[in-house]
């Protein structure tokens, strides 16, 4: 089965129920299940009923999905692309989207460095120390200093949040930054958790003292993957871009 996902924030003027009616058209001309997904209130609904997207509330700068699926999504999702791009602000569409940079449609209220590691084959182990590896180069610090955090926080208990997702974490006086790295493994790993395997990992590395809204955001983030929705969106969405400004939206959700 063909899937398409058509990413996008809503506008200044929301969405009207004419908008909604347009967009109920358009998706009822294919034989593919269209459904608007409001990815910052975790919230979703068939586009063929547009009653029920307006219970979504959806506001203005929610950020939202439009999720195609069935024999002809590739033209649906070109159709559809063109709708929201006139009517919303356009994040991703189609087959193949052009690269974005996250950041410059999400910021946070504070410095932090984002690290990516897509389709990753290594392991728990490898994977923390190319963690503290990116971040020793960027902090110009000692990188086994760095693994030792990380895997003594993961002798404490594991960092697997469940629903395929992982959270490794640790504040240290090496670094003078917030760290966020990114990473999506190859095959499901197992993370020495009860909550199985593990395809998603989110790690943090915070400087001592932390900067209050690091603090804020972050803790708020950690709740949010405790929502199944949630770390399925995470999981879901193949693009790194894309993946990258979930997270971002996520985090901004105590200061919007």
């Amino acid at each position: 089965m063909i899937t398409r996902r058509i990413t996008f924030f809503i506008g200044e003027e929301g969405l009207p129920a004419w908008r909604l009616n347009r967009l109920r058209t358009l998706a009822g001309h294919f034989r593919s299940v269209t459904i608007f997904v409001n990815l910052s209130q975790r919230k979703s609904a068939n586009a063929e009923q547009p009653m029920h997207i307006l219970s979504l509330s959806a506001l203005p700068s929610d950020l939202c999905q439009l999720q195609i699926e069935g024999n002809d999504a590739e033209l649906a999702s070109m159709v559809l692309t063109d709708f929201i791009d006139e009517h919303a602000t356009l994040i991703s569409g189609g087959k193949s989207s052009a690269p974005i940079t996250p950041s410059d449609h999400q910021s946070l209220p504070f410095d932090f460095v984002t690290h990516r590691l897509r389709d990753t084959e290594l392991d728990k182990h490898g994977l923390l120390a190319q963690f503290a590896l990116m971040v020793a180069k960027h902090e110009n610090c000692n990188q086994e200093t760095l693994f030792d955090a990380l895997y003594k926080r993961e002798s404490v208990s594991s960092t697997s949040m469940g629903n395929g997702v992982a959270l490794p974490h640790v504040m240290t006086p090496e670094v003078k930054h917030a760290h966020l790295l990114i990473a999506t493994t190859h095959a499901p790993l197992n993370w020495a958790s009860q909550r199985g395997t593990v395809s998603c990992v989110i790690g943090l590395m915070l400087p001592t003292p932390p900067v209050r809204e690091s603090i804020v955001a972050f803790s708020g983030f950690s709740q949010q993957l405790l929502e199944a929705d949630f770390c399925a969106y995470l999981t879901e969405n193949n693009s790194a871009d894309i993946l990258e400004l979930l997270i971002l939206n996520a985090l901004n959700v105590p200061f919007r």
